[in-house]
């Protein structure tokens, strides 16, 4: 009776270790997954445009099993070279246990970024220049950025809308025109100031001029051509 309860209990041990070893080893395993999603997280980050707390992961084939490996698992990371790290992507990741190559995997992750968006306020007629009332800012997780697409209220500010648009419309660069201030053809008042005098008198634009751009006007009583630096609406500047 005692061998026959002695031979019991020793199956009931190693039973027990058996269970926990298997315990010890999934736990392992499931450290090691976490770890491979870890390494593939901050290498996204670290090569990343995006600010970290605007992007979101999923990894859509799941991360690979690593039941078969012991000791110490590492991994090394690598993706393709000029990727934008938007969108379904494919990493190549080396897996190593005790420092020794084991495999390559490949891993697939959904990476998507939350960007602010442009849109229309209200109705806007053809020709408007866009205020603060006109537009808005919307912000919207996305797995690619659309072309042509503005995300910041000071990119389309004080600029013409070439087309008419109804509210909540996204608005892109293609519906915008710049106003610049000197207009070729136009009147514009030039000023020649050299820090102790100073004098003004009308000239005509021959070119289009943004702010601070260097144009060539026509003197009116002359005829002849300056080149004049915009200061502002219908006004450029001679230094000298």
């Amino acid at each position: 009776m005692f061998r026959k309860n002695a031979k019991l209990t020793q199956i009931v041990f190693m039973m027990i270790v058996f269970l926990l070893a298997r315990s010890s080893h999934a736990l392992s395993n499931a450290g090691d997954e976490q770890a491979l999603m870890q390494s593939m997280r901050q290498h996204i980050e670290q090569n990343m445009l995006w600010p970290s707390q605007n992007v979101r992961m999923d990894f859509i084939w799941g991360v690979p099993k690593m039941d078969d490996l012991s000791g110490k698992v590492t991994f090394n990371v690598e993706s393709r070279s000029r990727e934008e790290y938007i969108g379904d992507m494919s990493f190549n990741v080396k897996i190593f246990a005790n420092g020794i190559f084991a495999r390559e995997e490949i891993v697939r992750v959904r990476i998507e970024v939350l960007r602010d968006f442009v849109l229309s306020a209200n109705t806007i007629a053809k020709g408007s220049i866009l205020t603060a009332d006109d537009v808005t800012t919307q912000s919207k997780w996305v797995k690619s950025i659309p072309m042509q697409t503005v995300s910041s209220l000071d990119d389309v500010l004080g600029k013409t809308i070439v087309v008419s648009v109804r509210p909540h419309t996204p608005i892109t660069r293609l519906m915008l025109k710049e106003i610049k201030p000197v207009r070729k053809g136009k009147m514009v008042q030039v000023i020649l100031d050299n820090g102790v005098m100073k004098m003004m008198m009308n000239g005509i634009a021959e070119e289009d001029g943004a702010d601070d751009a260097v144009v060539r006007i026509r003197n009116v009583s002359s005829n002849k051509i300056i080149y004049a630096r915009v200061i502002g609406q219908g006004k450029v500047q001679v230094d000298f």
